[in-house]
Protein backbone atom coordinates (compact mmCIF):
# COMPACT_ATOMS: atom_id res chain seq x y z
CA UNK A 1 0.00 0.00 0.00
CA UNK A 2 0.95 3.03 -0.93
CA UNK A 3 -0.42 7.22 -0.01
CA UNK A 4 -1.20 9.32 -2.66
CA UNK A 5 -2.52 12.86 -2.75
CA UNK A 6 -5.87 14.32 -3.79
CA UNK A 7 -5.44 14.86 -7.54
CA UNK A 8 -3.11 11.12 -7.74
CA UNK A 9 -6.21 9.85 -6.54
CA UNK A 10 -8.27 11.43 -8.68
CA UNK A 11 -6.68 10.80 -11.60
CA UNK A 12 -6.20 6.84 -10.37
CA UNK A 13 -9.76 6.51 -10.06
CA UNK A 14 -10.61 8.29 -13.69
CA UNK A 15 -7.95 5.76 -15.44
CA UNK A 16 -9.32 2.72 -13.46
CA UNK A 17 -12.94 3.85 -14.64
CA UNK A 18 -11.87 5.32 -18.21
CA UNK A 19 -13.69 8.39 -17.46
CA UNK A 20 -13.17 12.01 -18.50
CA UNK A 21 -13.50 14.94 -16.15
CA UNK A 22 -13.66 18.63 -17.20
CA UNK A 23 -14.57 22.00 -15.12
CA UNK A 24 -15.82 24.82 -17.14
CA UNK A 25 -16.22 28.58 -16.05
CA UNK A 26 -19.30 28.93 -17.39
CA UNK A 27 -20.14 32.49 -17.25
CA UNK A 28 -16.52 33.61 -18.68
CA UNK A 29 -17.11 30.47 -21.19
CA UNK A 30 -13.82 28.91 -20.37
CA UNK A 31 -12.86 25.70 -20.08
CA UNK A 32 -10.76 24.90 -16.77
CA UNK A 33 -9.53 21.49 -16.94
CA UNK A 34 -10.02 17.96 -18.51
CA UNK A 35 -8.18 15.13 -16.56
CA UNK A 36 -8.04 11.95 -18.11
CA UNK A 37 -8.93 13.22 -21.52
CA UNK A 38 -7.28 10.37 -23.58
CA UNK A 39 -9.73 8.33 -22.22
CA UNK A 40 -12.62 9.64 -24.55
CA UNK A 41 -10.90 12.39 -26.34
CA UNK A 42 -7.83 10.54 -27.49
CA UNK A 43 -5.66 13.44 -27.20
CA UNK A 44 -4.37 14.79 -23.64
CA UNK A 45 -6.54 17.31 -22.08
CA UNK A 46 -3.84 20.40 -22.06
CA UNK A 47 -4.30 20.06 -25.79
CA UNK A 48 -8.18 20.89 -25.90
CA UNK A 49 -8.04 23.00 -23.36
CA UNK A 50 -5.50 25.17 -26.04
CA UNK A 51 -8.15 24.61 -28.54
CA UNK A 52 -11.06 25.62 -27.36
CA UNK A 53 -9.42 28.84 -25.79
CA UNK A 54 -9.58 30.72 -28.98
CA UNK A 55 -13.56 30.33 -28.51
CA UNK A 56 -14.52 32.07 -25.66
CA UNK A 57 -14.44 35.41 -26.96
CA UNK A 58 -17.50 34.72 -28.83
CA UNK A 59 -20.72 35.75 -28.41
CA UNK A 60 -22.93 33.35 -26.13
CA UNK A 61 -24.46 31.46 -29.06
CA UNK A 62 -21.83 31.40 -31.64
CA UNK A 63 -19.93 30.01 -28.27
CA UNK A 64 -22.23 27.28 -27.72
CA UNK A 65 -22.35 26.55 -31.40
CA UNK A 66 -18.34 26.47 -31.84
CA UNK A 67 -18.34 24.37 -28.85
CA UNK A 68 -20.70 21.93 -30.04
CA UNK A 69 -18.85 21.92 -33.32
CA UNK A 70 -16.30 20.90 -32.00
CA UNK A 71 -17.03 17.96 -29.29
CA UNK A 72 -20.39 15.98 -31.02
CA UNK A 73 -22.31 15.21 -34.15
CA UNK A 74 -23.95 17.64 -35.54
CA UNK A 75 -27.14 15.68 -34.86
CA UNK A 76 -26.77 15.90 -31.29
CA UNK A 77 -26.14 19.77 -31.32
CA UNK A 78 -29.73 20.59 -29.80
CA UNK A 79 -29.22 17.95 -26.91
CA UNK A 80 -25.96 19.50 -26.10
CA UNK A 81 -27.69 22.81 -25.79
CA UNK A 82 -30.29 21.58 -23.48
CA UNK A 83 -28.04 20.36 -21.24
CA UNK A 84 -26.29 23.92 -21.33
CA UNK A 85 -29.34 25.74 -20.40
CA UNK A 86 -30.31 23.24 -17.41
CA UNK A 87 -26.83 24.03 -16.07
CA UNK A 88 -27.51 27.50 -16.41
CA UNK A 89 -31.06 27.22 -14.62
CA UNK A 90 -29.25 26.00 -11.58
CA UNK A 91 -29.92 21.85 -12.37
CA UNK A 92 -27.80 18.57 -12.93
CA UNK A 93 -28.18 17.41 -16.21
CA UNK A 94 -27.18 13.78 -17.56
CA UNK A 95 -27.20 13.29 -21.70
CA UNK A 96 -25.89 11.13 -23.88
CA UNK A 97 -24.26 12.25 -27.26
CA UNK A 98 -21.65 11.23 -30.09
CA UNK A 99 -18.45 12.61 -28.66
CA UNK A 100 -15.66 13.10 -31.47
CA UNK A 101 -12.57 12.14 -30.93
CA UNK A 102 -8.93 13.57 -31.93
CA UNK A 103 -9.14 11.20 -34.96
CA UNK A 104 -12.55 12.30 -35.74
CA UNK A 105 -14.62 9.09 -35.25
CA UNK A 106 -17.37 9.97 -32.89
CA UNK A 107 -18.57 7.44 -30.39
CA UNK A 108 -21.70 7.32 -27.58
CA UNK A 109 -20.98 9.19 -24.41
CA UNK A 110 -22.77 9.97 -21.53
CA UNK A 111 -22.04 13.05 -19.88
CA UNK A 112 -22.91 14.17 -16.21
CA UNK A 113 -22.63 17.56 -15.71
CA UNK A 114 -23.57 19.77 -12.12
CA UNK A 115 -23.32 23.72 -11.46
CA UNK A 116 -21.54 25.14 -8.29
CA UNK A 117 -20.71 28.14 -7.63
CA UNK A 118 -16.98 29.36 -6.76
CA UNK A 119 -17.28 32.78 -5.91
CA UNK A 120 -19.35 34.86 -7.75
CA UNK A 121 -19.18 32.99 -10.39
CA UNK A 122 -21.34 29.78 -12.13
CA UNK A 123 -18.74 26.91 -13.31
CA UNK A 124 -19.95 23.16 -14.27
CA UNK A 125 -18.14 19.64 -13.26
CA UNK A 126 -19.08 16.82 -15.44
CA UNK A 127 -17.31 13.48 -15.83
CA UNK A 128 -17.85 11.29 -19.30
CA UNK A 129 -17.87 7.95 -19.85
CA UNK A 130 -17.54 5.92 -22.99
CA UNK A 131 -21.16 3.94 -23.52
CA UNK A 132 -20.72 3.21 -27.05
CA UNK A 133 -21.02 -0.62 -26.29
CA UNK A 134 -24.34 0.09 -24.84
CA UNK A 135 -25.56 1.47 -27.80
CA UNK A 136 -23.93 -0.86 -30.23
CA UNK A 137 -26.36 -3.80 -28.39
CA UNK A 138 -29.19 -1.46 -28.50
CA UNK A 139 -28.67 -0.58 -32.13
CA UNK A 140 -28.11 -4.44 -32.99
CA UNK A 141 -30.98 -5.29 -31.32
CA UNK A 142 -33.68 -2.41 -32.74
CA UNK A 143 -32.54 -3.81 -36.33
CA UNK A 144 -33.31 -7.00 -35.27
CA UNK A 145 -36.78 -5.74 -34.28
CA UNK A 146 -36.88 -3.98 -38.03
CA UNK A 147 -36.53 -7.05 -39.94
CA UNK A 148 -38.27 -9.66 -41.24
CA UNK A 149 -37.03 -12.61 -39.15
CA UNK A 150 -37.24 -15.24 -42.43
CA UNK A 151 -35.96 -13.15 -45.11
CA UNK A 152 -34.35 -10.36 -43.65
CA UNK A 153 -35.60 -7.35 -45.53
CA UNK A 154 -37.11 -4.63 -43.42
CA UNK A 155 -40.44 -5.53 -41.98
CA UNK A 156 -44.07 -3.33 -42.86
CA UNK A 157 -43.68 -1.02 -40.40
CA UNK A 158 -39.99 -0.55 -40.19
CA UNK A 159 -39.67 0.32 -44.26
CA UNK A 160 -42.12 2.92 -43.44
CA UNK A 161 -40.19 4.89 -41.03
CA UNK A 162 -37.30 4.40 -42.98
CA UNK A 163 -38.37 5.84 -45.95
CA UNK A 164 -40.21 8.78 -44.26
CA UNK A 165 -36.88 9.48 -43.20
CA UNK A 166 -35.14 8.98 -46.45
CA UNK A 167 -37.87 11.01 -48.07
CA UNK A 168 -38.09 13.66 -45.63
CA UNK A 169 -34.16 14.64 -46.45
CA UNK A 170 -32.91 17.79 -48.05
CA UNK A 171 -31.31 17.22 -50.49
CA UNK A 172 -31.96 13.65 -51.63
CA UNK A 173 -31.42 11.54 -54.53
CA UNK A 174 -34.39 10.96 -56.81
CA UNK A 175 -36.60 7.60 -55.93
CA UNK A 176 -38.95 5.46 -57.05
CA UNK A 177 -41.45 3.14 -55.31
CA UNK A 178 -41.77 -0.35 -56.12
CA UNK A 179 -43.82 -2.86 -55.21
CA UNK A 180 -43.54 -6.67 -56.61
CA UNK A 181 -45.27 -9.79 -55.47
CA UNK A 182 -44.82 -13.13 -57.21
CA UNK A 183 -47.43 -14.56 -59.71
CA UNK A 184 -48.83 -18.30 -58.55
CA UNK A 185 -47.02 -18.03 -55.49
CA UNK A 186 -50.15 -19.60 -53.14
CA UNK A 187 -51.10 -22.44 -56.17
CA UNK A 188 -46.94 -23.45 -56.21
CA UNK A 189 -46.78 -22.99 -52.22
CA UNK A 190 -50.13 -25.54 -51.59
CA UNK A 191 -49.20 -27.97 -54.31
CA UNK A 192 -45.70 -28.38 -53.55
CA UNK A 193 -45.35 -27.44 -49.54
CA UNK A 194 -44.09 -24.73 -47.49
CA UNK A 195 -40.31 -25.65 -48.15
CA UNK A 196 -40.51 -25.01 -51.60
CA UNK A 197 -42.54 -21.83 -51.05
CA UNK A 198 -39.61 -20.96 -48.47
CA UNK A 199 -37.04 -21.33 -51.41
CA UNK A 200 -38.75 -19.42 -53.57
CA UNK A 201 -39.60 -16.38 -51.21
CA UNK A 202 -35.29 -16.12 -50.77
CA UNK A 203 -34.32 -16.81 -54.14
CA UNK A 204 -36.83 -13.81 -54.86
CA UNK A 205 -35.62 -11.87 -52.34
CA UNK A 206 -31.74 -13.01 -53.60
CA UNK A 207 -32.37 -11.43 -57.05
CA UNK A 208 -33.90 -8.10 -55.73
CA UNK A 209 -30.95 -7.47 -53.87
CA UNK A 210 -28.71 -8.23 -57.09
CA UNK A 211 -30.88 -6.37 -59.39
CA UNK A 212 -31.74 -2.68 -57.53
CA UNK A 213 -28.46 -0.13 -56.07
CA UNK A 214 -26.99 -1.35 -53.03
CA UNK A 215 -28.56 1.98 -51.30
CA UNK A 216 -32.00 0.86 -52.04
CA UNK A 217 -34.24 0.60 -49.33
CA UNK A 218 -36.03 -3.08 -49.05
CA UNK A 219 -38.84 -4.38 -47.25
CA UNK A 220 -41.65 -7.42 -47.03
CA UNK A 221 -44.90 -6.08 -46.97
CA UNK A 222 -46.47 -9.56 -46.52
CA UNK A 223 -46.75 -12.72 -48.08
CA UNK A 224 -44.82 -13.18 -51.22
CA UNK A 225 -45.29 -9.27 -51.84
CA UNK A 226 -42.09 -6.71 -51.48
CA UNK A 227 -41.34 -3.39 -51.44
CA UNK A 228 -38.28 -1.48 -52.88
CA UNK A 229 -37.79 2.42 -52.30
CA UNK A 230 -35.03 2.73 -54.95
CA UNK A 231 -32.76 6.12 -56.01
CA UNK A 232 -31.84 6.49 -59.59
CA UNK A 233 -30.32 8.97 -61.73
CA UNK A 234 -32.41 8.54 -64.79
CA UNK A 235 -35.19 7.26 -65.59
CA UNK A 236 -34.04 4.92 -68.51
CA UNK A 237 -31.72 2.80 -65.52
CA UNK A 238 -34.46 2.36 -63.50
CA UNK A 239 -36.83 0.83 -65.91
CA UNK A 240 -33.13 -1.32 -67.29
CA UNK A 241 -33.14 -2.42 -63.01
CA UNK A 242 -36.97 -3.95 -63.25
CA UNK A 243 -36.42 -5.25 -66.37
CA UNK A 244 -33.65 -7.56 -65.36
CA UNK A 245 -35.47 -7.95 -62.16
CA UNK A 246 -38.56 -9.71 -64.30
CA UNK A 247 -35.79 -11.45 -66.52
CA UNK A 248 -34.34 -13.98 -63.94
CA UNK A 249 -36.37 -16.82 -63.93
CA UNK A 250 -37.39 -18.14 -59.87
CA UNK A 251 -36.39 -22.09 -59.58
CA UNK A 252 -38.39 -24.40 -62.11
CA UNK A 253 -41.68 -23.61 -60.74
CA UNK A 254 -44.00 -21.49 -63.07
CA UNK A 255 -43.85 -18.79 -60.94
CA UNK A 256 -44.01 -15.18 -62.41
CA UNK A 257 -43.43 -11.83 -61.09
CA UNK A 258 -45.90 -8.60 -61.64
CA UNK A 259 -44.37 -5.07 -60.54
CA UNK A 260 -46.01 -1.53 -60.35
CA UNK A 261 -43.81 1.50 -58.99
CA UNK A 262 -44.18 5.00 -58.55
CA UNK A 263 -41.95 7.94 -59.46
CA UNK A 264 -41.68 10.18 -56.59
CA UNK A 265 -41.91 14.14 -56.59
CA UNK A 266 -38.89 15.73 -56.52
CA UNK A 267 -40.22 19.07 -54.85
CA UNK A 268 -42.44 19.26 -52.36
CA UNK A 269 -43.31 16.93 -49.05
CA UNK A 270 -43.72 13.62 -50.25
CA UNK A 271 -46.35 11.40 -48.13
CA UNK A 272 -45.13 7.43 -47.77
CA UNK A 273 -49.04 6.14 -47.52
CA UNK A 274 -50.27 8.37 -50.67
CA UNK A 275 -46.52 6.48 -52.08
CA UNK A 276 -47.67 3.13 -51.22
CA UNK A 277 -51.39 3.36 -52.66
CA UNK A 278 -50.00 4.66 -55.79
CA UNK A 279 -47.89 1.94 -56.23
CA UNK A 280 -50.08 -0.44 -55.11
CA UNK A 281 -52.90 0.20 -57.65
CA UNK A 282 -50.05 -0.07 -60.24
CA UNK A 283 -49.30 -3.30 -59.03
CA UNK A 284 -52.70 -4.47 -59.40
CA UNK A 285 -52.49 -3.16 -63.06
CA UNK A 286 -49.59 -5.20 -63.96
CA UNK A 287 -51.45 -8.63 -62.14
CA UNK A 288 -53.96 -8.22 -64.61
CA UNK A 289 -52.04 -9.22 -67.26
CA UNK A 290 -49.22 -11.97 -65.26
CA UNK A 291 -45.86 -11.28 -65.20
CA UNK A 292 -45.83 -7.56 -65.97
CA UNK A 293 -44.59 -4.39 -64.97
CA UNK A 294 -46.42 -1.02 -64.73
CA UNK A 295 -46.17 2.39 -64.06
CA UNK A 296 -48.94 4.29 -61.72
CA UNK A 297 -48.22 7.75 -64.10
CA UNK A 298 -49.86 5.64 -66.80
CA UNK A 299 -53.07 4.72 -65.60
CA UNK A 300 -55.76 7.32 -64.94
CA UNK A 301 -57.59 7.70 -61.51
CA UNK A 302 -59.68 4.72 -62.01
CA UNK A 303 -56.10 2.22 -62.27
CA UNK A 304 -57.20 1.84 -65.93
CA UNK A 305 -54.71 3.06 -68.64
CA UNK A 306 -54.59 6.09 -70.21
CA UNK A 307 -55.14 5.91 -73.52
Amino acid sequence: MYSVNYKDYLDLVLKSAELCAFEVNVERQEYLNFENAEAIYKVPGDKILSELKEFSSLAPDAYMKAVSDYFVHPDDHETVSDAFGKVLSGRRTVYDARMKSGSGEYRWCRVCAAPYAKGEEVHMIGVVSDVSSLYELIFEEKEKSMRDAFTGCYNKNAFKELSQKLLNKRPRPSYAFIMMDLDDFKTVNDTFGHDVGDEILLEAVSQIKKSFPKQSLIGRFGGDEFMVLCPFSQKESLIEMINRFMENTISSYSVGKSVGYTFVPDDGKTDYEDLLKTADKALYAAKRKKNGMEAAEKLNKDGLYNS
